[in-house]
């Protein structure tokens, strides 16, 4: 088996990490916009009431839900709100210390 150079190796776990990050931005995104429960057919899932439910348009089937995207459900997910900070902070200074390393990279060549 052919050893992997140190600087490919580096840049493979840059991209990797630039690409996590982009998917975790993203979904950070819609989770302010979207309710958890809301399947793609715009029905609710949910097993408890809610006050966006719809009444089914059809006996039996699920309700609809009526959220317009303008509520952050974040706070009601996170049970140390203070670890989501301190978990945002570390993905910033990766992203720093990665786009560092990225442009080290550059300049050798």
């Amino acid at each position: 088996m052919a050893k992997l150079d140190p600087e490919e190796a580096q840049k493979r776990i840059d991209r990797i990490s630039e690409i996590f990050s982009e998917i975790v931005s993203h979904a950070e995104t819609l989770s302010q916009l979207r309710c958890p429960y809301r399947n793609r057919n715009d029905h609710c899932t949910a097993e408890f009431r809610c006050r966006n439910q719809r009444a089914p348009a059809v006996e039996g089937t699920l309700h609809g839900c009526s959220h317009d995207g303008n509520f952050d459900y974040r706070n009601a997910w996170e049970s140390r709100p203070l670890e989501h900070e301190r978990i945002k902070e570390k993905v910033r200074d990766i992203r720093k210390h990665a786009a560092r390393r990225r442009n080290q990279v550059r300049h050798k060549k």
